[in-house]
């Protein structure tokens, strides 16, 4: 007989409890809970928004330049994509560690700043809104 336990605010994630003909109890966890740690999925939001929001203005500010020179100058267009990269460090930096790039992502990992298990699912994000 299976038995689901919920661990809400524990570092086991979801277990559930099966009973044994010889009344042992023999622990399952889920197989995401092993290679992520519990605030992934925050990670991986955080970092959606972060690369969503740096392709959405720095292209935009490229396309009302090209559009209307006098709107915003090639310096702003330069100016808005250091900004946004900025203003995003500095808002999800303490959540995700603001990977915006792969390559960030693969030079942490190789230095051993950054779980290598994790580095697909980053890349595959950054790459998704390049």
């Amino acid at each position: 007989m299976a038995v689901s336990h919920s661990s809400v605010g524990t570092n086991e994630g979801c277990i559930v409890t099966m009973e044994t003909p010889e009344n042992q109890q023999l622990k399952v966890t889920m197989m995401s809970q092993v290679y992520y740690p519990p605030g992934f999925l925050q990670k991986v939001v955080a970092e959606m928004v972060a690369t969503f929001l740096l392709v959405f203005v720095t292209c935009g500010c490229v396309a009302v330049g090209s559009s209307n020179e006098h709107m915003v100058s090639q310096l702003g267009v330069s100016l808005a994509g250091g900004l946004i990269v900025t203003v995003m460090i500095y808002a999800v930096g303490h959540i995700s560690g603001a990977h915006m790039n792969p390559a960030v992502t693969i030079a942490f990992a190789t230095v051993r700043h950054f779980p290598w298990n994790q580095v697909p699912t980053q890349s595959l994000n950054a790459l998704s809104y390049g």
